[in-house]
Formats: structure tokens, C-alpha cells, sequence
């Protein structure tokens, strides 16, 4: 089997790029920046271990699991303390824990009387999800305003760094809408599913996680264990071509195949021959990352969990924020209390593109109102993604089509990465394995037609 090249070395590429190494398929891994990993980007300072991009993995999950096993990596999983199972959403000004119970459930102020009733007439409503109804319809229709505002608007401002209002509940959480098909509720859902564990013994507690050296251990380990003779980086692709054999050209090298896995608007600086401007379309809004690391003594609040996430209708600064000395051992120093904070997204793009001196008064503004924050901080790292998540709203559908049409008429050429199989670590992992089993298919069945085109033709009739 011919060389076949992985364009950028994220996540997504990186996955690729192991599945070929364990089948002894040759390949080369381009790297614009000068090292890979993609959004995951561990800082070391002030003797912190800051996150830059995503914080944590959880477990069970048999995508996950089994690269962890594959790379050797779990005597380097770090689990998450007891208290990160507290989660916070603000109301009123005030950061209140998510019941986990039908105890705290019944007693909770997050949710008015109105609304708790509201949630217990979900298994009796009988309309079904419409083509491109947002996730902010579907939640209304099935589970009422008020859950959609405190519940499902923080929690995805927390994921995507998004508006319920835009997103296309089929595509950013088509799992809602197969539940609803097929049990008419999801509630029901819920209910069969727990069943259906217990029977069969699998139900098993999520546990969260990172590693003890930080997130950048996975895509570490696998380069390591891909071998730097298969990655180049400090090497930005800026033009794709093929010729009249069907070879794919990088920089005078052949190619069978070309897996494209970078960002899509990354995707629009490379010349190619081909029309890639349907990408234009995949919008990603901008977000900051700012971590502050304080004294512990500084906040009124004991900072008891994972984070907390704020409410678009709340009106404050931030998207919300992490506790990862919380969450984790040895992210800060003893008595000193490490917070990420989220700025930007969907609805406030701009405020992540402010310098951190224009920031920050807002930032603390917000700290001291929601967590009893006094004083400044010892130490700050901001980050900025001025393109951070993509958007699974209105036209994502027409794009992932026209994605597939261009690779229907280009032999060889894929595309793979969170813009197109889920944004999560484990969609992008996922994304990795299965184009590589796509490739293997696609040339097993060219193959066999070289082979034997009478057949291939009789296959066509």
C-alpha cells in the first residue's frame, strides 16, 4: 500500500496516524505549528499545571478506553477528587449546585414549582423533532422554558460556547432526537436504558479524569509511540494537487490518499484543485481561556466543585469557570486556588479578542459578585482561540453533504475532524479511527477492480 498523507497533527490526525502505524501502512503526518495536539495545550507555570484547552476526558467510554490501553497510558490517569461531582449553575446571582437526586431535585431553587412540573409532563408529550429544529425548540417544546434556561442554555455555553437558539438539535445532539423517535420520550429513554444496565450489569459510574502531567500526555504518547520519522512539523500545506493517475502531490511527494484534518477555515488557505468554499460556512466563534491562580483564603466561596456555568439570561462577563485545583491534585500549590475562566463565544465573540488589561476588571467584577473573590490575582495565563469550536447550527448539514459529494468525486481525499464527526476529544478520536477504515475499504475495492474490471463492470450493471 502506498504513502498516504495526514494533513495536521491534532487530534483527529494524530488517531490517523496510529491506526496506520499498528497496520504497518505507510504515512506522513504535516504539522503547520512547531509541535502537534491540536486545541490540547498543557502550560507549566508558577508551579501550575494549566489547560489551556480541554480540561478533562471521562470514563467509561470504549473509544477512549481503548486508546488508553493501546498507548499504556493509565498509570498516568489522574482521577478527579470527590467534590468535582458538584456542579454550579447561577441564578440570581448565585451559584447553586445541580441536584443529583429526586431529594435535591424537589428542593432546589434552580428550577421554579412551574417548572419542575413542566419537567414531569415530558413523557406525555407526543410531538416529534422537525427538520433543522433548533436545540432550543426541541428542549422548549419537550421539557419547558425554564429547564431550557438554566439548564440546557449554561450547559451549552459550557460545551460549544454556543446559543441553543442556532444549534441544530439533529446535528450537535442528534442522540435527543433518537431518543424522542424512538420512545416518544426521553424520559422513557432514560428509564429503558437503566433497565437494560442493570440486567445486563453494565451500568458503570462516569468518572472524570485527566493524566497527572496534564492533557498534552495523549497526543505526547502518541507521537512517541508513532515515531518522528512519520511527522513533520514547522511545515504548513499550502497546496494539493493530483494528477492523471490519481496520485495525490504534497510538495513533489506521491500519495495514495489525503486526509485532510485541520480546521475547515484552515482548509481555505490551500491551494487545491477543487472548490473548497462551501467551509465557509462552518462557523467558529471566538473564546479566551484566562487561568488566575490565587490565594485560597481570597474567595467567601469554598470553590467545593467542578466549575460553575452562568446563564446567558444572568447578564454577566464570563461564560463560566473551572475549578481545576478543585478538581484535581497538584494543579496549584497548597492553599492556592487555580480558576479557568471562559470569555467570548457565540453571542460575545469580541470580549475574547480584549487584551487581558481590559479583561481582567470585568472578569474580576464578575468573581467578586458570584464567589466572594477579594483582591487580584498572583498569576495570569490568557489564551485566546479566535477560532474555538465549531457550530453545529443551520447550515452544518448542507456542509457535512457537500463534503461527502467532493469526496465521492475525489478518489483518495477525506476529510475528518471535530467540523464534521462531533466536537468532543472522543468524536475527534473516533474520527481518526474510522477514516483510516474507510481508506483501507475504498482501496480494497480499487484493488480488486484492477484486478478484475470485467467484474467491476458486472458489479456496475
Amino acid at each position: 500500500m502506498k504513502k498516504i498523507a495526514i494533513i495536521g497533527g491534532g487530534i483527529t490526525g494524530l488517531s490517523a496516524g496510529w491506526e496506520l502505524k499498528k497496520k504497518q501502512i505507510p504515512f506522513k503526518i504535516f504539522e503547520a505549528s512547531d509541535s502537534c495536539g491540536g486545541a490540547i495545550k498543557t502550560l507549566h507555570e508558577e508551579n501550575c499545571i494549566i489547560e489551556a484547552g480541554p480540561n478533562s476526558l471521562s470514563s467509561p467510554n470504549t473509544e477512549l478506553d481503548r486508546l488508553i490501553n493501546e498507548l499504556d497510558l493509565k498509570d498516568e490517569i489522574c482521577f478527579a477528587n470527590e467534590q468535582a461531582s458538584n456542579r454550579f449553575i447561577v441564578k440570581n446571582g448565585i451559584p447553586l449546585a445541580i441536584p443529583r437526586s429526586l431529594v435535591e431535585f424537589i428542593k432546589t431553587p434552580l428550577f421554579t414549582n412551574i417548572g419542575k412540573w413542566r419537567l414531569l409532563k415530558e413523557p406525555f408529550i407526543y410531538s416529534k423533532s422537525f427538520k433543522d429544529e433548533s436545540l432550543a425548540e426541541f428542549v422548549e417544546r419537550r421539557l419547558g422554558l425554564d429547564f431550557l434556561n438554566y439548564a440546557v442554555d449554561p450547559f451549552v455555553r459550557g460545551i460549544y460556547a454556543g446559543d441553543p437558539k442556532k444549534l441544530i438539535v439533529s446535528a450537535a445532539f442528534p442522540s435527543l432526537v433518537k431518543m424522542e423517535k424512538n420512545n416518544n420520550s426521553l424520559f422513557n429513554a432514560i428509564i429503558k436504558k437503566k433497565i437494560r444496565n442493570l440486567k445486563t450489569k453494565q451500568q458503570k459510574k462516569q468518572t472524570i479524569y485527566t493524566f497527572i502531567s496534564g492533557m498534552d500526555t495523549l497526543p505526547n504518547r502518541l507521537v512517541n509511540r508513532i515515531g518522528s520519522d512519520s511527522i513533520i512539523t514547522n511545515h504548513k500545506v499550502t497546496n494539493i494537487n493530483v494528477n492523471s493517475s490519481s496520485e495525490w502531490i504534497i510538495d513533489g511527494e506521491f500519495f495514495s490518499d489525503v486526509i485532510i484534518t485541520i480546521p475547515s477555515h484552515k482548509q481555505l488557505e490551500i491551494a487545491t484543485p477543487f472548490d473548497l468554499n462551501f467551509l465557509e460556512n462552518i462557523h467558529y466563534p471566538a473564546v479566551s481561556s484566562l487561568s488566575l491562580l490565587f490565594e485560597r483564603d481570597q474567595f467567601s466561596h469554598p470553590l467545593d466543585g467542578f466549575g460553575m456555568l452562568i446563564p446567558s439570561c444572568e447578564n454577566y462577563f464570563i461564560l463560566g469557570a473551572l475549578f481545576p485545583s478543585a478538581i484535581f491534585p497538584n494543579r496549584a500549590p497548597t492553599n492556592k486556588s487555580l480558576l479557568t475562566i471562559f470569555i467570548g463565544g457565540e453571542n460575545n465573540p469580541e470580549r475574547a479578542l480584549l487584551p487581558i488589561e481590559e479583561i481582567l476588571p470585568h472578569v474580576k467584577k464578575d468573581l467578586e459578585k458570584l464567589l466572594g473573590l477579594k483582591g487580584d490575582p498572583i498569576h495570569t495565563s490568557l489564551n485566546i482561540w479566535t477560532h474555538a469550536i465549531p457550530q453545529y447550527d443551520s447550515k452544518i448539514t448542507q456542509t457535512h453533504q457537500s463534503i461527502s459529494n467532493l469526496e465521492s468525486t475525489q478518489p483518495g481525499l477525506y476529510f475528518a475532524g471535530n467540523y464534521r464527526d462531533g466536537i468532543s476529544i472522543t468524536n475527534s478520536i473516533k474520527s481518526g479511527r474510522t477514516v483510516i477504515e474507510r481508506i483501507i475499504e475504498n482501496q480494497t475495492t480499487r484493488k480488486e477492480s484492477d484486478v478484475n474490471p470485467t467484474l467491476d463492470q458486472e458489479n456496475r450493471l
